[in-house]
């Protein structure tokens, strides 16, 4: 796996150094991937922390009004999911793995190419993504999306409904509270 893993970052370095991109992907160094990681987590996490220090709620809200207006999300609606996911900040982790100002799980930050989910660009930008993901599959119902959001789609799927999950319909209300407080 790890060799396949190599090729891959390989190929991604090929791919980048033909359009002149500089690559954060590791050449192969004859380290394994978990070695990468883990000499360079303390280091990412660091630079997260000194960079997320100059972020205010008002500077997260306009980068998430960005990537909003990117993705023809109302920010109102961005905004209401950050509030109550994270309550703006940057370097929360859920007591289920969940992190960052749109608590991302770790299967979706692999998914998604995430390298660092507390950096708020990355996080804002892949959070949003996911949140329109979910909004055009279940045809702009806002509540359903949530549920996903927050249950996971298998979930909402499963029962073709929104689950009653006591956490999940709290969730529901509390974002669609924050959104009607601050609708644009």
């Amino acid at each position: 796996m790890i060799d396949n893993l190599n090729r891959v970052f390989s190929r991604i370095n090929d791919i980048k150094a033909r359009f002149g991109l500089k690559s954060p992907v590791p050449a192969k160094t004859g380290k394994t991937f978990q070695d990468v990681l883990k000499s360079t987590s303390d280091k990412q996490n660091k630079i997260s922390q000194d960079d997320n220090k100059h972020f205010s709620i008002p500077d997260i809200k306009k980068i998430a009004g960005e990537y909003a207006k990117i993705n023809n999300i109302r920010p109102s609606l961005v905004n209401a999911v950050i509030k109550t996911e994270s309550g703006f900040n940057p370097a929360a982790v859920s007591p289920k793995g969940a992190m960052g100002l749109m608590q991302l799980m770790p299967s979706t930050i692999k998914e998604l190419g995430i390298s660092n989910p507390f950096n708020v660009h990355e996080n804002l930008m892949g959070g949003v993504s996911v949140l329109k993901k979910l909004l055009e599959k279940y045809d702009w119902d806002y509540r359903k999306a949530l549920a996903a959001y927050n249950a996971g789609e298998a979930a909402v799927d499963e029962k073709g409904e929104i689950p009653q999950y006591k956490e999940t319909t709290e969730y529901i209300k509390k974002v669609i509270d924050s959104y009607m407080e601050n609708a644009e």
